[in-house]
């Protein structure tokens, strides 16, 4: 690659980063409680130029049968979306609050079938999505590290909740490999070893190559798997590097950035809810990287792969035409939502998301679903179109906050009361 780092030097100063940093461990109920609208971040990105790029319409930016890897922007959470041609995979899934962004990047890379979710470890920032996707689309086959955090009762929390939704699964070990349709195949590198104090750095860790460029997924790890990993010997080199712990000071050390050495590095936050996030030091080990922050970007950061190799970095724009549909009323006691359409053409609400804040329940309306002119539409248990796998989508003690997404992931219309 581009660089090349004395190994002393670098060795040097991860030790004394390690022994200066240490790391908080993630809440499991981290964002349980959101109520964020999540849009474009307004912060310019800390002590470092951000690329900017002029948004472009989907279908300029994307082929049908071409490589895809959309970075969504969910927040300080953690979701990518890789579409090869007619496969789809996620690597986590955001959190809970995220589920509409969530979805609207499955819908902006066209993905109605999904081929597996790889979940890279146990917190609510990468798992909390989970539940969504599975009410909505239908998942074959999730997998997670053979080494994860237990609960209390010493049971793993990711498998008691995938078992919970009833999710076929596998634990994947260092070694494994995981072969996918269109000749991709995922080396598993780690976690090598299990890390009783915190659960990043028990995290996934995915490299695969494609078309001759090379892709390394790293969820939440920190300096202590990084060190396991290069102790290892593990072939790090990679031209993407998906950043760990969101570009906190406490990941992505200078010896493994240097081994890595990538082109492009994507860092997944809103610096806005995490202030360490996207951090100096970590842009400064990754240099001379061209380095992309999901919340400068409204839907993430678009990487596609054209037929000569080359890497591109888009920023999808949405939809031209807005929709006209807002939600006109709630009712606790027979758990429906009401919508009406204003506008004076039929709506089309493909694709569009419904989202219960309190109990962050989300409807992903199918393909075709219309709303006449002036026409209303309830949506709930007993009718037509309901919240799958949820009977009590709204609270009946609490305040309730409704909100309707469009395709794109851009709130429509909300009804609070």
């Amino acid at each position: 690659m581009r660089r090349a780092i004395l190994a002393a030097l670098a060795l040097a100063l991860t030790a004394a980063l390690l022994a200066g940093c240490s790391a908080a461990p993630v809440p499991e109920d981290e964002d349980s409680a959101s109520e964020a609208v999540l849009s474009p971040a307004e912060e310019t990105a800390p002590a470092a130029d951000v690329p900017t790029l002029a948004p472009q319409p989907l279908d300029a930016i994307l082929s049908d049968d071409g490589v895809a890897i959309l970075f969504v922007n969910v927040g300080k959470a953690d979701a990518a979306i890789l579409r090869f041609g007619d496969s789809a995979v996620l690597i986590d899934t955001g959190s809970a609050s995220s589920a509409p962004q969530l979805i609207a990047g499955l819908n902006a890379l066209g993905v109605a079938k999904i081929d597996a979710v790889f979940l890279t470890h146990s917190h609510s920032d990468h798992v909390g999505g989970l539940e969504a996707l599975a009410a909505n689309y239908t998942v074959p086959i999730v997998y997670s590290p053979y080494f994860s955090e237990t609960d209390k009762n010493g049971e793993n929390k990711i498998v008691k909740r995938i078992d919970k939704l009833g999710l076929p699964h596998a634990e994947l070990r260092a070694g494994d490999s995981v072969p996918l349709a269109g000749g991709v195949s995922f080396s598993v590198l780690g976690p090598l070893e299990r890390n009783e104090q915190d659960d990043n750095d028990n995290s996934l860790v995915l490299r695969f190559t494609y078309d001759g460029r090379t892709f390394l997924f790293v969820g939440d790890m920190q300096f202590a798997e990084e060190q396991t990993l290069i102790a290892s010997g593990a072939d790090l080199d990679s031209d993407v590097l998906k950043v760990g712990n969101h570009g906190n000071p406490d990941a992505t050390g200078e010896d493994f950035a240097a081994l890595v050495s990538p082109d492009i590095a994507v860092i997944s936050t809103d610096t806005s809810e995490d202030a360490d996030s996207a951090n100096p030091r970590v842009y400064a080990a990754l240099s001379p990287a061209d380095i992309y922050i999901t919340q400068d970007f409204p839907l993430g950061v678009l990487l596609t792969l054209d037929d000569s190799g080359d890497l591109a970095i888009s920023s999808p724009a949405r939809d031209a035409d807005p929709l006209d549909v807002a939600v006109a009323g709630i009712d606790v006691k027979d758990q429906t939502v009401t919508l009406v359409n204003n506008g004076s053409s039929p709506a089309d609400l493909s694709g569009c998301v419904l989202f219960s804040v309190r109990s962050q329940a989300a409807l992903r309306f199918p393909e075709g679903t219309t709303l006449g002119a002036g026409e209303t539409l309830i949506v709930g248990e007993h009718e037509a179109v309901s919240f799958a796998g949820e009977d009590n989508p709204l609270n009946k003690k609490k305040d309730n906050t409704v909100r309707l997404y469009d395709r794109l992931g851009f709130l429509v219309s909300e009804w609070a009361e």
